[in-house]
């Protein structure tokens, strides 16, 4: 303390101290809803958040005192006794927490119990009004604050591995008063751009953190959507009201990039799989070709040394036929010496029969021929034109016929004529 003036002047510090001095003397239970908790990570204590439907109040309690309300204290309606106190150097203010007991359910998670079994009643969760996600969606619209822890797993995951996606971006406020808001403006106008998914999504955070996708508006208008939707808010342990309304719910960002990229996952599968067969049935083709040639080369190796003295035994058989040759040819010339002997005695004896044959014949001939027969008394009588009669029927009487005797002819004309 300094006087200045006559006044009383205390630094910051000791102001500070006279503060926590006099809060360390307020010892009281609270009554709240735990609405954040983290660990400090140099000593063994915690930093949490008491709130009842008006305000906050900052709290700090060692590990031991939360023991007994299990893993999962967020949401928890509590009742603590401890005191006021100060942190000087900051001169924040905060409750120590000495004793802790259960006090029932949080109000807000009161409220949002209440909210889902109001929509549950009224249809919004029935599996029914699902949507069925693509299989290889293309166009994919994140609706979450851009640049967010959330944003970058569901990129990762994404693009960054399947680059046939086109990945847009709606940014919105996630968190805080205006968050509601911007939700309401932002899904309704991406729900009308034509994208095959719509991905909902932030990280985790206390209930009071995520009150904007439990709010009734934001669930309703999710409800609504066109668009097939997945919601991913928050961890595994959280779950929101929007998660329960949309088309399919992902635990994490990484598990709704998963969700979306399934089938490209699995297509990608099938192609490795595809892959290894044709890798060992080409393994197994290759492997046993070569064997076969190994053995064709062996083979051909075998037949090499047989063949290897083909020459040699080809020149010795061509000198055996050359000698078989001219012993062949002189037999087969005597065999046609004696072959054209007994053809022409043949072509002799041939000759003479025919001959003698054609003698007969044309003495017969002779015999027979109308000369012979003309000179033996006969005549061959003709009309005018030369046609030969053989019937008195084919001659009138006064025509004038013609008589072919052996050494000329004759011209008449007929008196008479009758029938035999």
């Amino acid at each position: 303390m300094k006087i200045i003036e006559d006044k009383k002047v205390y630094s910051i510090s000791e102001a500070n101290y006279f503060a926590k001095q006099t809060l360390e003397q307020m010892i009281m239970w609270v009554e709240g809803e735990i609405s954040n908790c983290r660990k400090n990570p140099n000593w063994n204590f915690f930093y949490l958040d008491l709130k009842d439907e008006k305000a906050v109040l900052p709290c700090i309690a060692e590990d031991y005192m939360l023991a007994s309300l299990g893993e999962d204290i967020v949401g928890q309606n509590i009742i603590a006794f401890g005191n006021l106190s100060l942190y000087e150097p900051f001169g924040k203010y905060q409750f120590k927490i000495s004793k802790v007991e259960k006090a029932g359910d949080g109000f807000l998670q009161r409220q949002l119990e209440e909210l889902i079994k109001k929509l549950k009643a009224e249809g919004l969760f029935d599996s029914k009004h699902k949507k069925e996600i693509p299989k290889y969606p293309k166009r994919i619209c994140v609706v979450t604050s851009e640049g967010s822890d959330a944003w970058n797993d569901f990129k990762r995951h994404t693009i960054e591995q399947f680059p046939i996606i086109e990945l847009h971006t709606a940014d919105v406020r996630v968190q805080g008063p205006k968050s509601v808001p911007s939700l309401l403006k932002v899904l309704p106008k991406v729900d009308t751009q034509g994208f095959d998914i719509i991905v909902i999504t932030r990280g985790g955070g206390s209930i009071e953190d995520l009150a904007a996708f439990n709010d009734e508006q934001v669930a309703r208008c999710i409800f609504k959507m066109q668009t097939p939707t997945i919601v991913a808010i928050g961890h595994e342990a959280n779950e929101s009201l929007a998660e329960w309304v949309s088309d399919r719910r992902a635990s994490t960002p990484t598990d709704a990039a998963h969700i979306v990229t399934s089938g490209y996952g699995q297509a990608l599968d099938l192609l490795e799989g595809y892959k290894y067969k044709l890798k060992t049935s080409a393994n197994y083709y290759f492997s046993n070709n070569f064997q076969t040639l190994d053995h064709v080369y062996l083979r051909l190796q075998y037949t090499k040394n047989i063949f290897k003295d083909l020459p040699h035994k080809l020149n010795a058989i061509k000198e055996i036929l050359r000698r078989h040759e001219k012993q062949k040819v002189a037999d087969a010339m005597e065999r046609a010496e004696a072959i054209l002997k007994e053809l022409g005695k043949s072509a002799k004896n041939f000759s003479k029969n025919q001959s003698y044959r054609l003698d007969n014949l044309s003495k017969s001939l002779f015999l027979l021929s109308p000369q012979n027969t003309l000179r033996r008394g006969y005549s061959i009588t003709t009309d005018k034109n030369g046609t030969v009669l053989r019937s008195v029927g084919n001659v009138d009487v006064g025509s004038t016929i013609g008589i072919k005797l052996a050494d000329g002819r004759l011209s008449s004309t007929v008196k008479a004529k009758s029938n035999n």
